[in-house]
């Protein structure tokens, strides 16, 4: 019999057998039961179903004057659906459900079809055709609430969004973010998160995408992990990341500190992304941010909160 070794795409990046030496013991870590009382304190339900909502949580950000990419379109029923001009699109966007979950569901063109007329097929980033057929299904999958665990759903679309240069020279493909974490109008934590051949292009820490501390101060990149492993480079590109600086820092800070007064939350996680034409956006407002953020920056968030 023959066995087959099946190895997980993150082992590459730390020892096989993990150094304890260099595992870093945090003061004042933050539990995820403390944050769960303290988002049950802080963030009134009324707050998380806004922000569970993207295209409600979009309007309420317009309002407070934050950045948001703009919507092209808003399909809440079959019969919006069949009104939708495609074509008017233009050659590149981005579908989401409205109320997704995890990233799901979503559905990235990032040019026309050469081979088809405007607003009747797309390609993917990997150069994959996306019919128009193959988006009206989807987009019915949507509407019934596939992506969202409800039973019915909304279609959003907006355009793509594109990384600044500084930001995609930092990153393997994919569309790298900053989480900042704030407390109502006051940053507390912040960090990049940058995707790598293993995380499959996404920025999502648990698939294997870079964390990398930012000064709240200067937007200087202070230290970067993968999994367990700290790393000074891009492991995917060799890129220095250690000393980077966040473009459009005073505008990422801005657009995320405005996103609680905005939506009512108190203890929120924003992401934004810095688009290479509009700059600073918000992607998403979480009422219930991770705590990966502290092992990022190896920095409890206890003793940067008021006490309960």
């Amino acid at each position: 019999m023959t066995t087959t070794r099946v190895t997980h795409p993150l082992t590459r990046y730390w020892p096989r057998r993990p150094d304890l030496s260099r595992v870093r013991r945090l003061d004042g870590v933050l539990g995820i039961n403390a944050r769960n009382e303290r988002i049950a304190r802080d963030n009134p339900t009324r707050a998380i179903k806004l922000v569970d909502d993207k295209h409600a949580t979009k309007t309420a950000l317009a309002a407070a004057g934050a950045p948001t990419a703009p919507t092209l379109a808003f399909v809440e029923s079959r019969r919006d659906l069949a009104a939708v001009d495609w074509a008017a699109l233009g050659g590149s966007w981005a579908l989401k459900p409205n109320q997704g979950l995890g990233g799901s569901g979503i559905v990235l063109a990032t040019a026309p079809d050469p081979d088809l007329p405007a607003g009747e097929g797309w390609l993917s980033a990997s150069g994959r055709r996306i019919s128009r057929a193959a988006v009206l299904d989807h987009a019915r999958f949507v509407l019934d609430g596939e992506f969202s665990g409800r039973p019915r759903d909304a279609v959003l679309v907006e355009p793509l969004i594109r990384a600044h240069p500084d930001m995609a020279a930092l990153s393997h493909r994919g569309l790298p973010d900053v989480r900042v974490l704030c407390l109502s109008d006051e940053p507390v934590m912040a960090m990049v998160r940058l995707p790598t051949s293993a995380s499959g292009g996404r920025a999502n820490l648990h698939q294997g995408a870079i964390g990398a501390a930012v000064e709240l101060g200067t937007g200087v990149i202070t230290g970067a992990w993968v999994g367990r492993r700290p790393l000074d480079r891009h492991p995917d590109t060799g890129v220095d990341l250690v000393g980077a600086v966040v473009p459009c820092w005073d505008g990422v800070l801005d657009a995320a500190t405005r996103c609680g007064p905005a939506t009512g939350l108190h203890y929120v996680g924003a992401d934004v992304v810095v688009d290479r034409d509009a700059g600073p956006l918000v992607l998403e407002v979480n009422a219930r941010p991770g705590l990966q953020i502290q092992n990022v920056n190896g920095r409890g968030l206890a003793g940067l909160l008021p006490a309960a």
